[in-house]
């Protein structure tokens, strides 16, 4: 045996140990792509009638509300506009182009489950009154599973094999380099 066999035979015995961990994380496979978790968008409602339709997206203490006309989807400007949430009444008040807002109380911001809600409108003389639940989902307030294992944590096993393999290697190589170093002083 030389070095020169040593050495390859080292390399080969690393490289069979470290390839597993070079394997491809999430994201980096061309299987088929698993279902995607669903994540908590913000809570929002619809609700419509015959002459208008009104969606709002609850982003903290604000409730934006966008209202418009049911037939053309055209932006309503003029609208003066009451919600009632649960059991707390709100005024919206006008903030762009079909758009209008509300501050919510703490209790409704933060408020979980099913909510009735009721909305009138009164546009010139038209007057409208929409119905509906709003469904809200309790957030875990982080959009991901806490549960999940990093990715270092799952290879933390195959590290150390390697490393333990790779010590192996190194002990055998040294412990073989002194076996046929000559002793000091003897004859050539």
């Amino acid at each position: 045996m030389n070095f020169q066999f040593l050495a390859g035979t080292a390399l080969a015995l690393a490289a069979a140990v470290f390839l597993p961990t070079a394997l491809a994380d999430e994201g980096h496979s061309h299987d088929a792509a698993p279902a995607a978790p669903a994540t908590a968008a913000l809570p929002r409602f619809a609700l419509e009638s015959e002459a208008f339709e009104l969606v709002g997206v609850r982003q903290g203490h604000e409730l934006a509300l966008y209202l418009d006309r049911h037939a053309d989807n055209q932006p309503v400007n003029d609208a003066r506009l009451e919600l009632r949430i649960g059991e707390k009444d709100f005024v919206a008040e006008p903030h762009g182009e079909g758009t209008y807002e509300v501050e919510l109380d703490e209790a409704t911001a933060e408020a979980t489950g099913e909510l009735p809600l009721i909305a009138r409108l009164s546009v010139g003389d038209a007057r409208d009154e929409l119905r509906g639940e709003w469904h809200i989902e309790a957030a875990d307030g982080h959009g991901h599973d806490a549960n999940a294992t990093p990715a270092w944590r799952r290879l933390l096993p195959w590290a150390a094999a390697a490393l333990a393999a790779l010590a192996l290697v190194l002990a055998a190589a040294v412990a073989w380099l002194l076996r046929r170093r000559p002793a000091t002083g003897a004859a050539a």
